[in-house]
């Protein structure tokens, strides 16, 4: 019951992420906010935290998502870089020039995620930093999992 009730909210989600989705570079986030602000909820739930200990695991949540949000911009800047490039046919020092800027945000990426580990420590019990973890897992699974559904929707129609 409690797995379709879930699977039931983040279908309507979802299908307002996939239905609301402004244009590329547009600012309109609502949908991604209230999957955010859901999974907060889930989160805090699924870790079965007191309301203290769930507020400081959502303070760090959210720092750190901002933190990854910026670096994710980052390393899509530089595959368009490198994009650029391809298309422009440029030489081979062009190409690594690239690839060495992408591997060096990549690596802050890892250094940010194990940042945030690391800063779980002082929140959640070991037990709770895999908890966490494996909710990680199964909502992005869930998520994914519901907007094939909707996707199925769609196409039916």
């Amino acid at each position: 019951m409690r797995k379709s009730v879930i699977a039931f909210v983040l279908a309507v989600l979802t299908a307002g992420l996939l239905q609301a989705q402004p244009p590329e570079g547009m600012g309109n986030r609502r949908p991604m906010e209230r999957l955010e602000r859901f999974k907060k909820i889930r989160m805090v739930e699924a870790l079965n935290l007191d309301e203290e200990t769930g507020v400081k695991l959502v303070n760090r949540y959210s720092k750190h998502r901002d933190r990854m949000k910026e670096l994710e911009n980052e390393r899509m800047e530089v595959v368009e870089k490198l994009e650029e490039q391809v298309r422009s046919n440029a030489g081979d020092g062009e190409y690594q020039r690239y690839f060495t800027e992408l591997f060096e945000t990549e690596k802050k990426i890892a250094d940010v995620r194990k940042r945030f580990m690391d800063e779980l420590k002082e929140v959640l019990t070991t037990k709770q930093i895999a908890q966490y973890i494996i909710f990680e897992r199964d909502f992005m699974k869930d998520v994914r999992s519901a907007a094939k559904e909707v996707q199925r929707e769609r196409l039916r129609r």
